[in-house]
């Protein structure tokens, strides 16, 4: 089944001039089919039904010099939109004169006279989204998980981070606008990469490692891994003997980090702390765009790192390790006769066949074992049958 979105605008202006991501041209009434079978962009924010995310690329203008001619800036981009579980993206064509940009005191300014460190604000109106005539008269919400992004219903409405609307016998909602703010032009000029450093040391780090005490309840705030993590790494560009700071947010890493391996938070930012997890700090300069993770890794020493359960087991015949996927890992093989520490009970993996886990040191590896080669075959004698030795 498919489904089409259109995004009807007589105001794309430069916002959506080129899309990204779609190299193929389009006319203006054109829709862009996709297979909206497929569940991506899944919105799970209870706040709005439909999750509306501008994909936007901001270039400055750089100015004439001995060696170049100058180069206008310029902005280009796309919308997608996610409902019900699937996907629906449309790029609008060039369209020079409608969408607007301002700055931070307001003042309209033309894409070709965008500056690299500077926030603008780009809005534009007349936006409409099809969902198709199945959802015809529905009422729904609009909202986005880009804080940057608000929507007017109607003209002189003022920007909100969610709007309601009915959609009408088409299935169509329609928007007074879509505002985005906090866009950054980019500077081509400008080549620094990001990176972390130790705020003790100074020297550039890949990764990182905190230790945090739980209190008597074994339980973390947010604001404390925050803050732990914020004190002892920084993240900069360096460029002409100087750096210069790249901001981040540690908070947000935390949360995605928690959500990831679905620990429940509080309303006032309270968990129970595993003993150990990763948060992954992402810092991308609005200078240029270049941007770094820093995976983190949190550990709480008075929090008892839970162990698998395990039994010991016989290898019956020659083993090799399997992934999640059985596929094969390696050459490395467990040897008859030898015994291996593995789970409790067996699992089946993709291929229908039962394996063993493999545990080491108490943790789950990943790699497993066909339960054939530790279990054998069994089987029923049909007569009777003597034992003999083997000399």
């Amino acid at each position: 089944m498919k489904k089409n979105l259109r995004i009807v605008s007589a105001a794309a202006a430069a916002l959506l001039a080129v899309a990204p991501i779609a190299a193929t041209a389009m006319p203006v009434n054109a829709a862009t089919t996709i297979n909206a079978d497929s569940a991506i962009n899944a919105n799970t924010n209870a706040k709005y039904d439909v999750d509306v995310t501008p994909s936007i690329s901001a270039i400055a203008a750089v100015a004439k010099s001995d060696t170049m001619p100058a180069i206008p800036g310029s902005l280009t981009g796309s919308i997608s939109a996610s409902y019900n579980g699937k996907s629906y993206t449309a790029n609008l064509p060039k369209d020079s004169g409608n969408a607007t940009i301002t700055d931070s005191n307001n003042n309209t300014v033309k894409p070709a006279e965008l500056e690299a460190d500077k926030a603008y604000t780009v809005t534009v109106p007349d936006v409409s989204f099809n969902f198709g005539s199945e959802n015809a008269g529905k009422e729904i919400t609009i909202g986005s998980a880009n804080p940057n992004v608000t929507f007017t219903e109607k003209t002189g409405d003022q920007p909100a981070s969610t709007v309601k609307v009915t959609l009408d016998q088409d299935g169509v909602a329609k928007l007074s606008s879509v505002q985005i703010k906090n866009v950054y032009a980019i500077d081509t000029t400008y080549n620094s990469n990001v990176n972390f450093y130790d705020v003790t040391t100074g020297a550039t780090v890949t990764t990182g490692a905190v230790s945090i005490d739980a209190d008597n309840q074994g339980q973390l705030n947010i604001t404390s891994v925050v803050a732990a993590i914020n004190s002892k790494y920084f993240a900069a560009q360096y460029d002409k003997k100087q750096l210069t700071n790249v901001t981040f947010d540690t908070e947000t890493a935390v949360k995605d980090a928690l959500k990831a391996q679905k620990i429940e938070v509080s309303s006032v930012g309270y968990f129970k702390a595993p003993h150990t997890f990763t948060v992954n700090v992402k810092a991308t300069s609005n200078k240029n765009g270049k941007s770094a993770t820093l995976p983190v890794t949190v550990t709480v020493p008075n929090v008892a790192d839970p162990v698998v359960p395990s039994q010991s087991k016989t290898i019956m015949h020659n083993a090799y390790f399997y992934d999640k996927d059985a596929k094969r890992v390696g050459t490395d093989k467990v040897t008859r006769y030898n015994t291996v520490t593995v789970a409790m009970n067996t699992t089946k993996l993709a291929n229908g066949i039962s394996y063993y886990e493999v545990i080491e040191n108490g943790k789950a590896t990943g790699k497993y074992i066909n339960a054939d080669n530790i279990d054998g075959t069994k089987r029923t004698l049909k007569h009777n049958a003597y034992v003999y030795k083997t000399s």
